[in-house]
């Protein structure tokens, strides 16, 4: 198994959550994506895929926090 069909496999056991999609779609067909796509499947991986939910970065210091898709959800304490 080569190491971009490892990357796939991880991403596909990764939660549902916003850049999942563009990020397989980049992954598997090399298409290329739109900006706000590009955005969201960076965030996707930068999240290690939201294997601990979907929550805040909470990094202010990346520049593209201001679009991260889930800013200033906080995730309730359990």
């Amino acid at each position: 198994m080569t190491s971009l069909e490892a990357k796939i496999n991880s991403v596909k056991k990764g939660v549902k959550a916003k850049g999942k999609v563009e990020l397989l779609k980049y992954l598997e067909r090399n298409i290329r994506l739109t900006q706000r796509q590009a955005i969201l499947a960076h965030c996707y991986a930068c999240m290690g895929y939201y294997s601990d939910g979907k929550q805040d970065c909470l990094n202010p210091t990346c520049p593209l926090y201001e679009y991260m898709p889930y800013r200033g959800l906080v995730e309730p304490t359990k």
